[in-house]
């Protein structure tokens, strides 16, 4: 909707152009066949000025905490079947009538002293009259026994002025409430969860369906006491499609579009409780897009590992929270969108029959031989709560452990020396730096932008002779050390530093005319005694070739990492990529250029700007490649493309980006870069047709990442084509002809021209 709108105030800026008789002078050609003799400059920051700061402040008009307050909650009760529940609402400290919130519920679930169970939902609303002061009377004539002596939770709850919703399940409202109130003796549940985890990749403060408070008026003691209003801890679970989307995809699709029901022997065999536990591991292990392992428990239990992962919990229902039964998902064709089981081990895999036999595991104790002290491994040495590929056991992470550093570089004629070195914590057993392969990547800036002109990661020479670029051929300056590369040699490697030179002769040309600076980088693979290659972060140093120096404060970073990425992936690259590329997001765009059209993504962009972008607006890999014949591929992708990001809204910039840095990209900085063309889908009749790839400029890349991905996803020709005429009026969309790189350059010296 938000996308819509921004290409709505566009095309009205595009008219206005026309009207002033201004788009003549920077119209690009009317059919994009080639360059015209001079590319105009996209005008994009002249109607678009801010365009960024309004997205985030229409995110940030969401979820706003506090602003609605609610007070004095108190229950009594008045036989033989009155119930009055009084309460004070302000809002923004004035009185607030709560009949005018647009959500508001009353519930509430008893506490045993162990877990909250109940036979059916209590709902206590019922006719609410508000004073002059805020003060209103909750009136309930019905069944609702006297409450007043049985330990529980009574929940108010709600949101008002609701301005969207998204899929599965999330309500967009500006003003969240919430209030509870401890029944009887009270309760002393304290959750294994924390609320804080749930922030990382969610809403702050977390707001579950995005209204839904987890922690009642920030008090940590109080983490999930709303949601158990819901979620019963003897509840039956309802969301069979979660284990089915792993375990047996063709009866998901089937069981999703309503074709057919459930045996009652499929439902015993998926039935699961209501649990918070059960909920929201299979959701994020099963049907959400998980961004990292789910046995990176500490995410979620900090603090609380030794209580999550007792033998208490070694019980099956434990581990089909997060395992699927039997893993039985077909493999999917190249490209299909995966189920997201991100333990990739079934039940039947980790409970192998040589060993347990056909004992029945809902039913079987497994701390009789699971424990400390017994013959099979307790639950904390089988889980120990950290990934492994970013911690150690007992939860160092290795990219603190572990240092590289970049220590120098000197250029002498068309050669580029360079020097680096890895530290390691004493105290750190199992890991030995001299065992690192590093590879070495250098990029060369174009111009005096952030983009590079010369990607490392290019295949760009003839390196064996045979007349043709390929795959056979070197990368134009990535190295791994040691191996044979024509152009860089190994000094030395040893005791944990290494020495190694670049040959630039190739780009002298470009040195200083186009290429004044240098990104030098290592990537540091790294092996643990168990075999897994571990999460290092891959240091980056800026080069000022002109002056032969390091330039370390050039690169002004625009996206955050401890703090942005790190929050939902905790390391970087350990899903997507390998471990040795976290850190640092200059790395990232050693590879992600502009002057690559995207692989796996079509009409975007390599560059990281609209790579990301689409990404997490969840466009899909390869959509070439799926059947959409085929019932479970279509459900996938169909799935996928429905998916929400994590903070409950796409605006939300500075959950990645540095506050400020997300309005229309500077040209002056950033290079013109190359989109991809459509797919070509042979199974799906949809509505967008056959688009070219084009060479177009830095706000229609970047910015164009989220808005092509919203309308590919939904299949819209009607805004899509006019968002890309719309690129070219304002700007330029250049058709890449038969020799993309040929038509790009050309645009670059075009464009970079106009600002030298």
């Amino acid at each position: 909707m938000l996308a819509r709108r921004a290409i709505g105030v566009a095309l009205i800026c595009v008219t206005l152009l026309a009207a002033a008789g201004l788009l003549g002078q920077f119209a690009g050609t009317a059919s994009g066949a080639e360059a015209p003799a001079s590319t105009p400059p996209e005008t994009c920051s002249v109607c678009h000025k801010g365009a960024g700061d309004k997205h985030q402040a229409s995110y940030d008009a969401l979820y706003q905490d506090g602003v609605i307050k609610v007070t004095d909650l108190a229950y009594s009760f008045t036989a033989p079947n009155r119930t009055t529940i009084t309460f004070k609402m302000t809002k923004n400290g004035a009185p607030f009538n709560a009949n005018d919130a647009d959500s508001l519920a009353i519930q509430f679930v008893p506490y045993n002293g162990k877990g909250f169970e109940a036979a059916e939902r209590l709902s206590l609303k019922g006719k609410i009259t508000c004073d002059s002061t805020g003060l209103c009377t909750n009136t309930f004539v019905g069944s609702a026994p006297d409450l007043s002596k049985t330990p529980g939770i009574l929940a108010l709850y709600g949101t008002d002025e609701i301005v969207g919703r998204l899929p599965v399940r999330i309500v967009q409202g500006k003003y969240p409430f919430a209030a509870i109130l401890e029944t009887g003796s009270g309760v002393d549940y304290v959750s294994a969860a924390n609320n804080s985890g749930c922030e990382k990749c969610h809403t702050t403060p977390y707001l579950k369906h995005g209204y839904i408070y987890a922690q009642a008026n920030g008090d940590p003691s109080t983490d999930f006491y709303t949601c158990k209003v819901c979620h019963f801890d003897n509840g039956a679970g309802g969301h069979f499609e979660w284990q089915l989307l792993v375990d047996d995809p063709g009866l998901a699709a089937d069981y999703l579009a309503g074709k057919v029901k459930l045996t009652p022997e499929q439902e015993a065999k998926y039935a699961y409780k209501t649990t918070l536990m059960n909920d929201v591991h299979m959701s994020h292990a099963m049907e959400f897009p998980y961004p990292q392992s789910m046995a990176n428990c500490v995410t979620c239990h900090e603090g609380k590992l030794d209580r999550v992962l007792s033998d208490d919990n070694f019980k099956i229902e434990t581990c089909k929270s997060c395992h699927p039964m039997n893993g039985s998902k077909a493999a999917a064709k190249p490209g299909a969108q995966p189920a997201w089981d991100t333990t990739k081990l079934a039940l039947k895999n980790i409970v192998p029959q040589a060993t347990h036999g056909s004992m029945d595991l809902n039913t079987t104790n497994c701390t009789i031989c699971h424990g400390q002290g017994k013959p099979a491994p307790s639950f904390n040495q089988i889980h120990t709560g950290y990934d492994k590929v970013i911690y150690t056991a007992d939860g160092k992470r290795y990219s603190d452990a572990v240092k590289v550093t970049i220590d120098s570089a000197t250029r002498s004629g068309n050669k580029l020396n360079i020097k680096f070195s890895a530290t390691e914590n004493p105290d750190l057993p199992g890991i030995d730096v001299t065992k690192i392969t590093p590879t070495v990547l250098i990029g060369l800036y174009g111009w005096d932008t952030k983009d590079y002109l010369i990607g490392p990661h290019e295949r760009l020479t003839d390196d064996n002779g045979d007349g043709k670029i390929d795959s056979s051929d070197a990368r134009a300056l990535e190295y791994v050390v040691g191996t044979k590369h024509p152009r860089f040699t190994t000094v030395s490697a040893a005791d944990g530093k290494w020495e190694v030179v670049a040959d630039l002769s190739q780009w002298a040309n470009l040195i200083p005319s186009q290429v004044w600076r240098a990104e030098i980088a290592v990537m540091p693979a790294l092996k643990n005694d168990a075999g897994d290659m571990v999460a290092l972060n891959a240091p980056s140093r800026t080069y000022n070739i002109e002056i032969g120096a390091f330039a370390d404060g050039w690169f002004s970073p625009i996206t955050k990492v401890e703090d942005g990425c790190n929050k939902c992936h905790d390391a970087l690259a350990t899903t997507f990529h390998t471990p040795d590329r976290g850190g640092n997001i200059v790395v990232c765009r050693l590879c992600h250029t502009t002057v690559n059209g995207a692989s796996h993504l079509e009409m975007q962009s390599r560059s990281i700007d609209s790579y990301v972008h689409a990404i997490h607006s969840f466009q899909a890999f390869d959509i070439g490649n799926i059947d959409f014949t085929d019932k479970v591929q279509k459900m996938e992708y169909e799935h996928h493309v429905e998916t929400t990001y994590p903070s409950h809204g796409i605006t939300n910039c500075e959950s990645c980006h540095v506050k400020g840095t997300y309005n229309v990209p500077d040209q002056t900085k950033s290079l013109p870069g190359i989109l991809s063309a459509s797919a070509t889908i042979k199974s799906w009749d949809r509505a967008i047709g056959t688009v070219p790839s084009y060479v177009t400029g830095p706000a229609s890349r970047a910015c164009g990442g989220c808005h092509r991905a919203e309308l590919i996803n939904e299949d819209k020709p009607s805004e899509l084509i006019p968002l890309l005429e719309h690129t070219r009026q304002g700007g330029y969309l250049v058709n890449v002809g038969a020799n993309a790189r040929d038509t790009l350059n050309r645009v670059m010296n075009d464009i970079m021209a106009l600002f030298r």
